[in-house]
Order: C-alpha cells, then sequence, then structure tokens
C-alpha cells in the first residue's frame, strides 16, 4: 500500500510540474501550436514581449518575404539612429509599385484576426546611375552591387523626391568624395563602368 502511494504521489508531482511547464508556453499564431517560450523572439512592442509567431513559422515566413520589403523595412531604423529625416514610403522611390497582402491567422474563428501588409510588385533591378545589377538576395552581408538608398541632396533626409535606389559602391563612392567634387568623379566613374578604364 505503501508504495502505490508513493508512486500516485510521484505521478501527482509529475502531472504538475508538467502543466506548470505547459503554463510556461504559449500557441503560435500561425501554425496552431502550442510551444514553449523560448520557441519565440522576444518583442518589446508585444503585450507578453513575446513575438506572436513560433521560431519556425517566423523563419518560414522571412525566407519567403519580398526581397524589396526585407530591405526597405530596415530603412527607417537606421536613419533614425543616425538621426536623419525619413518619411518616404516605398512608392516614393522611382520604379517601385506595391501590391497589399492579407494574411490571416490560422486561430479558432473566435479568436481568428487579418493582418494587413504590403510586398513590392515592381522594384528596380539595376542601379539607377551606373547601371550595375543589383543583388536582392538578403543575406545581412552588404556587397559591392546591394541595393541602396540614396539622398540626391545629402543635407536633406530621405523625403518624397529626394530618394533613388542605386548599388552600394555608387553610394559609398558618393559618401567617401567631397561633395564640390562629386560631380566630376561620378562621370569619370560611370564613364570606366561603361567603356573601361582608359576612357
Amino acid at each position: 500500500m505503501t508504495n502505490i502511494k508513493q508512486n500516485n504521489k510521484m505521478d501527482t508531482l509529475k502531472y504538475i510540474k508538467e502543466a506548470h511547464n505547459h503554463q510556461k508556453g504559449k500557441v503560435c499564431s500561425k501554425c496552431n501550436k502550442h510551444q514553449p517560450l523560448s520557441e519565440f523572439y522576444k518583442d518589446k512592442t508585444r503585450p507578453t514581449g513575446l513575438s506572436y509567431d513560433c521560431k519556425s513559422c517566423y523563419k518560414e515566413y522571412y525566407a519567403n518575404k519580398c526581397p524589396f520589403k526585407k530591405w526597405f523595412d530596415g530603412k527607417k531604423g537606421r536613419a533614425k539612429r543616425d538621426g536623419i529625416e525619413y518619411s518616404i514610403k516605398p512608392e516614393d522611390i522611382p520604379g517601385v509599385k506595391i501590391r497589399e497582402v492579407i494574411t490571416i491567422s490560422k486561430y479558432p474563428n473566435q479568436y481568428r484576426k487579418t493582418y494587413k501588409s504590403w510586398e513590392g510588385e515592381e522594384y528596380p533591378k539595376v542601379c539607377s546611375k551606373w547601371g550595375i545589377e543589383l543583388n536582392w538576395n538578403m543575406t545581412g552581408i552588404s556587397q559591392y552591387n546591394s541595393p541602396s538608398l540614396d539622398r540626391k541632396n545629402p543635407t536633406k533626409g530621405y523625403i518624397p523626391g529626394n530618394v533613388r535606389l542605386v548599388c552600394q559602391s555608387y553610394n559609398m563612392a558618393k559618401g567617401n568624395c567631397p561633395p564640390d567634387e562629386w560631380d566630376v568623379i561620378e562621370k569619370k566613374i560611370g564613364r570606366s563602368i561603361l567603356f573601361g578604364k582608359n576612357k
């Protein structure tokens, strides 16, 4: 009898522990599966301090996310850190067209939510200044042909009418050159790209 009581007590403690651990998790809004809290990214903007989607669902979403949207979404935060005015929308960049995307969560009907977003329908594939083909493969490592947002007038912010999409090499060259010398140097670099170094 004593052994039975001890076994029942152990089973009860085990059940309580499992229930307690279960409470430390939450349901993913995408896959609708209960996941441990460790499977969610931290997000200070959410009431729970964690993302709505589990890490697996987020990685799948990000892998299939529009390359232009991936690129554009990071621009505002960087401008804010640098203290530069930023008031553009994606359509303010020449050559860009977007379309609305509606996503419905997989929660049961009474909890189901609809999310509105956008993705790039058309966006430049070559540098608007040097004609270099842009690499939209977002690897997190900037390359010479990575897309870059240029301010036509560096004294102004990222505002409508003052932005264009160029390659990283163009923006770096412009940023490292005195403003009063850039027009001459830009033409020389452009000619070398088009016709060779000796032109």
